[in-house]
């Protein structure tokens, strides 16, 4: 049986992921930056990419990488492990943002599309198997950096201002999704060498898709449509009295279609995401 090691166990991918892994494995290794007790099915090593030594990995047949790429990719190349096989995450803000109005945004893209590169260039040198997953808008545990954010914001305020423009079109997917797809690679050994995008099942106008999760999270909310200069504006104020607020590259994408193109994980692992149901 595989030895597996997980690095972002405690994510919100790593949560979805973890009672198929258990089930499917028996037990696993997972790296944390903090002290864990013993859990049943996990074998916590306390540690970090930054500090972990690669006799961490050793031993370990598959290693799965549900956290930032980049930091993963840089980790794996100079740590030079040798598992069989490597499945991480990635995502399609490689494309969505290489274009952004936000210097810190493009910078990420350029990040993740280096680290993609990177990864798969190791593996080849070190013989592994790699699969690289990029999945869309999560969204699910309550912990993505988009719908949640929003959720919060409505149930404190009861209301939440809609940009006009806000009408681009996104495919959020579930992180069970995201976790099915990780195991199915597993089972599909032509995805070694590959990397896929993962939308979600159903494609929806942003504004549509905070609607439905505002409905089902905070139903009380007055949802006004204002101009996007006013949200542009409120979210300029939101951040300098110290709260996290969407920055310029993330407002000018609400009008833009945010899609990818699910048909090679459909074909090659029979990836079959779920409908939006926040």
């Amino acid at each position: 049986m595989s030895r597996v090691l997980v690095l972002g166990l405690s994510g919100q991918v790593g949560e979805a992921l973890r009672p198929a892994l258990c089930a499917r494995f028996g037990e696993i290794d997972a790296v944390s930056r903090d002290a864990r007790a013993p859990e049943p099915g996990v074998r916590w090593l306390q540690g970090s990419l930054a500090a972990m030594p690669v006799e961490a990995a050793a031993g370990h047949d598959l290693i799965l990488s549900v956290g930032p790429l980049d930091c993963f990719a840089e980790w794996f190349d100079v740590a030079a492990p040798l598992p069989t096989r490597v499945v991480a995450l990635g995502s399609t803000g490689r494309h969505d943002k290489l274009q952004s109005p936000d210097p810190a945004e493009r910078e990420l893209a350029a990040r993740l599309v280096t680290a993609e590169s990177r990864l798969f260039e190791s593996g080849v040198r070190q013989g592994a198997a790699v699969t690289v997953l990029r999945p869309t808008l999560l969204y699910g545990a309550g912990r993505d950096h988009s719908l949640a954010p929003l959720v919060r914001i409505a149930r404190r305020w009861h209301c939440l201002p809609l940009p006009a423009n806000a009408r681009g079109l996104r495919q959020p997917v579930h992180v069970q999704d995201v976790a099915a797809a990780i195991l199915a690679c597993l089972d599909a050994p032509v995805t070694a060498g590959r990397a896929y995008d993962l939308p979600g099942g159903e494609t929806i106008p942003f504004d549509a898709m905070v609607r439905r999760t505002i409905a089902r999270h905070a139903p009380a909310t007055w949802m006004p449509r204002v101009p996007a200069g006013v949200v542009a504006a409120l979210a300029g104020l939101w951040r300098r009295i110290g709260r996290a607020g969407p920055g310029a590259g993330s407002l000018a994408r609400l009008s833009r279609d945010q899609l990818a193109d699910p048909a090679a994980a459909q074909a090659d692992f029979g990836y079959s995401p779920g409908m939006f149901r926040p």
